[in-house]
């Protein structure tokens, strides 16, 4: 796996019809209209806020570097060539970043701090240098530790037994395996730095980075779909997504289920119409049972659809050009909604 292999991924779903800066806005997890579209028209939302502290010089290298290698060129939007479609291949990844948007971290600092204080105290040592500096993740895992009722040392075990069933269970390959038992402190043990471990396995740091995140992703899946995980439940809290829309959206949605109107929103909140649409777009891609009916009827949605079939693009104003009786809102709302079953 490597970030070059992942954009061209993204690019390559996004078919030549966004720039590369809509990609960057996608990775780092950007709550603009805009990209939550984005990430639902082109099905990327594996790939949303997967690397919320990417650097724009980061990203600039990595397309500088694809440029010159043949793979993509630029012309104001990204386009992959026959050898970057080619290089794409066919790996399946497992990341979940719509759901996580960078809180598989913590859950990653929290676990290892709960592991390397567990080794400690069962060593009989009280005084350690925390690997975690974060003081929530600090209070998080005291917290924890003081809810248990478990003496430390049979935590301890109850603990590794869970965490080797959850990496055998969401089957988390061996080499990720390794990267994240690599990652954990105990007792006289230090974690393995990055640098140390892009040595070690003869990888970029980046894309051990980048396993590690979807190992994550996996076990966060795992333990969230099952009961038999109590210890690792406590310490994935609050690390999912609870709500998928932005708070002014969600201000919006409730609103509506009050009766108002797009336009009698937009009035009383003192928001632009276009903003307002933003929030019924974010809704339609959200919210269950979404009432599409009240925008657009069924046989609106065969015909946009029949046409983004036929000439293989979502460009909304290509898109206008062939149906100038429906707005660009109703486009928009129908491109969210999707193909119907016929």
């Amino acid at each position: 796996m490597s970030f070059d292999s992942i954009l061209l991924t993204i690019f390559q779903r996004l078919h030549g019809e966004r720039s590369a800066q809509g990609v960057y806005h996608i990775l780092r997890g950007k709550r603009s209209g805009q990209t939550l579209q984005d990430v639902e028209y082109y099905q990327v939302k594996s790939y949303y806020a997967l690397l919320p502290q990417l650097s724009l010089s980061e990203f600039q290298q990595a397309l500088e570097k694809m440029v010159a290698d043949g793979l993509i060129y630029i012309d104001k939007l990204v386009y992959v060539t026959a050898k970057g479609q080619m290089a794409t291949g066919s790996e399946m990844w497992r990341f979940n970043g719509w759901d996580y948007r960078g809180r598989e971290r913590e859950f990653g600092r929290r676990l290892a701090l709960t592991v390397q204080t567990l080794s400690n105290l069962r060593s009989g040592e009280t005084m350690f240098m925390p690997i975690q500096k974060e003081l929530p993740t600090q209070q998080f895992v005291k917290g924890f530790l003081r809810n248990q009722s478990k003496p430390m040392n049979t935590l301890s075990v109850s603990l590794q037994k869970e965490l080797e069933q959850a990496l055998i269970n969401a089957q988390v390959p061996e080499l990720q395996c390794t990267i994240v038992i690599g990652r954990l402190s105990g007792y006289q043990l230090t974690a393995f730095t990055w640098e140390q471990m892009a040595e070690s396995l003869n990888m970029p740091i980046r894309s051990i980075q980048l396993y590690y995140l979807e190992a994550l992703h996996m076990l966060l899946d795992f333990i969230h779909q099952q009961r038999n995980t109590p210890l690792l439940k406590e310490l994935a809290a609050g690390c999912r997504v609870d709500t998928y829309l932005t708070q002014s959206a969600e201000r919006t949605r409730k609103l509506f289920e009050r009766g108002y109107t797009v336009e009698q929103i937009s009035s009383l909140r003192n928001l632009k119409l276009s903003t307002i649409e933003d929030h019924f777009i974010e809704m339609a891609a959200n919210v269950e049972n979404f009432p599409y009916e009240e925008f657009v009827t069924n046989e609106q949605i065969d015909q946009v659809w029949r046409h983004v079939e036929q000439m293989q693009t979502k460009r909304l104003r290509v898109l206008k050009e062939q149906c100038p009786e429906l707005t660009y809102f109703q486009l928009r709302l129908i491109i969210i909604i999707g193909r119907r079953e016929s």
